[in-house]
Parts: structure tokens; C-alpha cells; sequence
């Protein structure tokens, strides 16, 4: 079993759905997390310059969560057998992961991270400069987020729905990834506003099996509580 380091800030985020995996999987590898003040001296040896980062035997780093993901569903069996049911677990997903991307923008920007500086590159200032610009910008990733959940959500109430009636998991009485990620995408979300997701009882359901499931239960009770 290859050893591996996944390095992400000090946060859930788009790293969380690995986390979560690996626990799923008890696989052991070093979680290296890291403050937004340290980021310039991670950030050039990371590939494309983002996290999160898988670092594997020989040094070799992978970016992109899905990719990373995708990998390890593959490696630990949480992926389907075949290639319709692979191509159904991907788009669930790839829909989970758009709300995600899309919520991760908004809040880290409305929190004064990673906003643009003089010379055009995303910083991790937190600095607040341009108000009227940084203003409108607020509200459109703002109205971003809550359109692309209000456009993915029913669709995936509807997706869970297919199989047993929505009562086991996306791809039937096993726990797969696309399932981890409906909880990792939307727990933020979530925790921000519980009335929002009462239209989507199949889906609230489904997240409370995933942590049900006894090592993912374990993991959740375990893990660094931080806000995001």
C-alpha cells in the first residue's frame, strides 16, 4: 500500500470528501494541514499551485479533488462495477462537487480570502480594498452558489429516487463516493441553513446513513472541528 501525504489548508473544503474516503477505506496516511498565512511557502511546489494535493510514494503529487477521488474510489471500492453505474456515480458526484466549488468561492471571498491582488493573482491577503467592486462581487458568487443549488438539488432528490426508492444509497444498498460526497458538499450549506434543505427529505436522509456508517461515524467524531 503506497504511503500518502494530503496537503490542504487547515479547513473541510474541498479536501474533506478525501479525508472522509481514506476513513472509509482505514487507510492511515498524513493529513499535512496548513494556515492561509503559510500558504506562499506551500504554494509552488504544489502542482498548478492548488490544493488539495495527494503526494505519494517517490514524491509524485496529484492534484484536483476528483481527480484524487476518483482514484481512491477506484483503489478502496467505492466505485460501481459497471461502466453505467460508474457513469451514474460520476455525475452525482460531479452535481455535488459544482455546489461545492461554487459555495467554497463564495464564502471564502465574502471572508476576505484568496481575492485578487495589483498584479491579477488570487491572494490570502485579507486585506479589503475596492469596496464597490469587491461588493458586487459578493453578491454575484453569492447568487452563483444559490443558483447552481437550487438547480442541482431537486435533480438529485429525484436521482436518489430511482434506486429502492431513495431509501438505501445513489447505487443501491452499498455505501459509494458519490454518497460520501453528498455529505461533504453539502454540510456547510447545511449547517448554515437546515430550513433550506427541507425540500429535499430523501437527500437528509441519505446523509444521515452515510454518517451512520461505522467507520465514517467514527471519523466525524474524531476529526479537527474547524468552521469550514
Amino acid at each position: 500500500m503506497p504511503n500518502y501525504t494530503l496537503y490542504y489548508f487547515n479547513g473541510r473544503g474541498r479536501a474533506e470528501i478525501l479525508r472522509m474516503m481514506f476513513a472509509a477505506a482505514a487507510v492511515k496516511y498524513m493529513d499535512k494541514r496548513f494556515e492561509f498565512n503559510e500558504w506562499d511557502k506551500y504554494r509552488k511546489d504544489m502542482p498548478s499551485m492548488r490544493v488539495p494535493v495527494l503526494e505519494m510514494d517517490g514524491g509524485m503529487k496529484m492534484p484536483e479533488t476528483m481527480a484524487i477521488a476518483r482514484y481512491l474510489a477506484r483503489e478502496y471500492n467505492f466505485y460501481p462495477k459497471n461502466s453505467m453505474d460508474m457513469m451514474r456515480c460520476d455525475y452525482i458526484a460531479d452535481c455535488f462537487y459544482e455546489i461545492m466549488h461554487d459555495y467554497m468561492r463564495y464564502y471564502h471571498w465574502k471572508n476576505g480570502r484568496f481575492r485578487f491582488g495589483e498584479n491579477g493573482m488570487m491572494s490570502s491577503d485579507n486585506g479589503n480594498e475596492g469596496g464597490n467592486m469587491e461588493s458586487n462581487y459578493d453578491n454575484y458568487l453569492q447568487w452563483r452558489y444559490m443558483n447552481t443549488l437550487n438547480r442541482i438539488m431537486p435533480f438529485m432528490e429525484r436521482t436518489l429516487s430511482m434506486r429502492n426508492g431513495g431509501g438505501q444509497f445513489f447505487m443501491g444498498d452499498q455505501m459509494m463516493w458519490c454518497d460520501m460526497m453528498c455529505y461533504c458538499c453539502l454540510e456547510n450549506p447545511y449547517t448554515e441553513n437546515q430550513a433550506m434543505f427541507s425540500k429535499f427529505p430523501k437527500l437528509m436522509s441519505l446523509r444521515t446513513r452515510v454518517a451512520a456508517h461505522p467507520k465514517v461515524s467514527a471519523y466525524l467524531k474524531s476529526r479537527c472541528n474547524t468552521t469550514w
